[in-house]
């Protein structure tokens, strides 16, 4: 695991995005955000790789995703978020738009999908991530843009990716791998 210790990335203040993504900020520890999304690569891909079919079909209530299919929405949104900060970050002028989640999943094909190409698709989405806010500088991090009709600042993303991933594995603990 690589260290990175200087960051550009500062905690994400009240104004640098929209309000209700502090549900997934306020989830990140007090770390330095490239590490963590380094090491969230590492074990949220184990994690994956060892769940088994039945695990990933899974659906805790009737009308539910699928494990599979949460975690093909984690993939999903990395890459949206992903591209949102890249953009964002190169000063883009436009209104970004947003996604409807539910209309991905349902035109996806997640439940077909191994537990080792899920985990190994997590691993290249994250790299590419982590190379990606590794090289803006503070400039480009300190950008605003627009994103599903929302300001927001190049610099949050990187938590709000991080936070994402954190809800996720809780979701999939409480919900979908249940234990006693």
């Amino acid at each position: 695991m690589s260290t990175y210790t200087t960051t550009v990335f500062p905690r994400p203040a009240e104004g640098d995005c929209a309000e209700y993504y502090f549900r997934y900020i306020n989830l990140v520890p007090e770390v330095d955000i490239l590490t963590l999304l380094h090491t969230q690569r590492d074990w949220f891909g184990d994690w994956i790789e060892s769940l088994t079919e039945d695990q990933l079909l899974h659906r805790y209530e009737p009308g539910k995703w699928s494990l599979a299919e949460m975690i093909g929405h984690v993939l999903d949104t990395e890459r949206v978020f992903a591209y949102r900060m890249m953009a964002v970050s190169r000063n883009e002028k436009k209104s970004l738009p947003g996604f409807e989640q539910d209309d991905y999943v349902r035109d996806s094909d997640f439940n077909t999908v191994s537990a080792e190409d899920l985990a190994n698709e997590w691993k290249a989405i994250r790299l590419s991530t982590v190379y990606l806010a590794r090289n803006m500088n503070a400039e480009m991090a300190s950008r605003m843009g627009t994103a599903n009709d929302v300001a927001v600042k190049a610099l949050s993303f990187p938590y709000i990716m991080a936070g994402h991933v954190i809800h996720h594995y809780r979701v999939a603990q409480e919900k979908y791998l249940l234990t006693s």
